[in-house]
């Protein structure tokens, strides 16, 4: 087992508590690999190599923070999103968000920025697809 794996018992009872808990709200979302790949090579965790092979480095620095947001001005569907940015420790073991024009706080030296690729846009995602609307009924962990 996976580090941080959830074996399924526990993972369908925390499902099936937010679920019955919050009915009416998104049960799941739905994330792109490309999506996380790309949130990755942001965060110098996935280089991309000449020829075309990824390595991985800064896994034990490195981390991601999902946000809870709502975007109001969808018509259609659900407008629950997931926002996804990069995280680096900095050198007081806190995880800080790398976020456009924003600096970790808290170190005069911090070595967090020398491991964080050039942003190309603000370093926030939302890929997600919330689900009812990009649900798999027959998961274990869907409770209708």
């Amino acid at each position: 087992m996976s580090k941080n794996e959830v074996k399924l018992k526990p993972a369908k009872n925390w499902a099936k508590n937010w679920q019955q808990k919050y009915k009416k709200e998104c049960k799941a979302f739905l994330m792109p690999a490309i999506d996380l790949i790309e949130a990755l090579e942001e965060m110098n965790v996935l280089v991309k190599q000449k020829d075309g092979h990824y390595s991985i480095q800064n896994v034990d620095s490195s981390g991601v923070r999902a946000y809870m947001a709502i975007d109001e001005d969808i018509q259609e569907g659900r407008g629950e999103k997931l926002l996804i940015v990069g995280t680096k420790v900095d050198c007081k073991g806190i995880h800080r968000d790398i976020i456009e024009g924003e600096k970790p706080t808290g170190c005069d030296a911090c070595e967090v920025d020398a491991t964080v690729a050039e942003l190309e846009g603000s370093g926030i995602f939302d890929f997600t697809d919330p689900c009812p609307n990009t649900c798999d009924p027959n998961s274990p962990l869907f409770n209708p």
